[in-house]
């Protein structure tokens, strides 16, 4: 996993808007059985490393992510299920105009290097400790590949699953540089801020949803991977 700087993960929302019609026009009529593969490489296969880097850059914009409902709102305190973020960014609340969001975790590594790790390198992390200032989590790594290694090597998604995954200490502040709260935010409106996330909290961008997830999520499907029989993440069947 390559670090990145954090200005690799901002502004791609637009050119994601503008993909967006032409991808889902290509995949949304699925027909029946299991659905096709959600995958941006169903209709061409990369051809080279920077293809599949620029498909990994635009992912970061539509992950999902699924946290604890009991931490959005406090009438659901007592609930113990999972609420899904879609199209998750972190954002500085409230949000003014002009803000940037960010499509990735910022904050320094156990060596204390700044780091940034992007939306569509993450499996999941979990809260290790908290003050008033920042918050230490423990970051899942996966699929940790190369673009190149993915083209040589060519793994199944068993293969892929089963390795290429590695965690990562990482601490972030509670609070952006003018002092407004950091917040997981989605498409919807609601947010998470990042204070509300207790030690023990595990978020998870792989949780739910097996189908009708967006394709452009899924940079590591390539054909290798995606065709593999017990590849999870399909299109729902159309119903037109």
């Amino acid at each position: 996993m390559k670090v990145r700087s954090f200005n690799s993960f901002l502004s791609i929302s637009t050119l994601g808007v503008m993909l967006f019609s032409a991808f889902w026009s290509a995949f949304a009529d699925t027909g029946g059985g299991r659905g096709y593969p959600a995958t941006p490489w169903r209709k061409e296969a990369p051809k080279c490393a920077s293809d599949i880097e620029e498909a990994k850059a635009l992912a970061a914009a539509y992950q999902t992510l699924s946290v604890p409902a009991r931490l959005l709102k406090e009438e659901w305190k007592d609930r113990n299920d999972l609420y899904d973020i879609w199209r998750v960014a972190l954002v500085a609340t409230p949000r003014g105009d002009g803000d940037i969001p960010l499509y990735g975790l910022a904050g320094k590594s156990g060596t204390g290097k700044e780091v940034t790790i992007s939306f569509s390198e993450i499996e999941s992390f979990s809260v290790l400790s908290r003050d008033d200032e920042t918050v230490t989590i423990s970051v899942t790594i996966w699929p940790d590949i190369t673009a190149e290694e993915l083209l040589e090597k060519q793994p199944t998604y068993k293969q892929l699953r089963e390795g290429y995954r590695r965690d990562i200490v990482l601490k972030m502040g509670l609070k952006s540089s003018d002092g407004r709260l950091l917040a997981f935010a989605g498409e919807w409106d609601n947010a998470v801020q990042l204070e509300k996330l207790v030690v023990g909290t595990k978020s998870d961008f792989y949780a739910k949803h097996p189908y009708g997830v967006h394709p452009l999520r899924f940079w590591w499907a390539i054909p290798s991977v995606a065709e593999d029989k017990d590849y999870p993440f399909r299109l729902a069947p159309s119903r037109r």
